[in-house]
């Protein structure tokens, strides 16, 4: 059996699928910008581990991938937080196999004292892992290639 795409039917179809592409597009933008930010203008302070996890994810692929996650509470300029992002940004990482997740989470046992890094225009969104990741970019592309394909198929028809 063949199956064939012929993009939307009619420009409701058209519209709705160029809304969704643009704001996939923007929530991409606006997470690698967020990113980029919390990477540039970060201090370090000292956080205090509360727990940590291993979140398990449904993928759409047919397996599982898994989320670490720990929350951890720091001082900022005489401010009390309380946080549970390991990276910098919006968008969490996930890992194919859980001992990958795992041994994201290794140093950061319950109780320990580890750095964490604070936004300095957002002190409440500190995270434990400088480092960037290309996820936004991905979730930009499908966006993109959304808009893209939706265009294409209206200029066929």
């Amino acid at each position: 059996m063949e199956f064939k795409f012929n993009g939307p039917s009619g420009p409701l179809g058209v519209a709705l699928l160029l809304i969704l592409g643009l704001g996939v597009m923007g929530y991409g933008g606006y997470s690698y910008l967020a990113q980029s930010s919390a990477l540039d203008a970060t201090e370090t302070v000292d956080a205090t581990i509360v727990s940590t996890a291993i979140e398990q994810v449904n993928q759409r692929r047919g397996t599982d991938d898994y989320r670490p996650q720990a929350t951890f509470r720091y001082t900022y300029e005489g401010e009390r937080y309380t946080s549970t992002h390991m990276y910098p940004g919006g968008v969490s990482r996930e890992f194919e196999t859980k001992e990958d997740a795992q041994s994201q989470l290794g140093g950061y046992e319950q109780g320990a004292t580890v750095t964490a890094y604070v936004p300095s225009n957002s002190p409440g969104d500190a995270f434990l892992i400088h480092e960037s990741s290309t996820k936004p970019l991905y979730i930009t592309g499908f966006g993109a290639a959304l808009v893209l394909g939706t265009l294409v198929s209206v200029l066929r028809n």
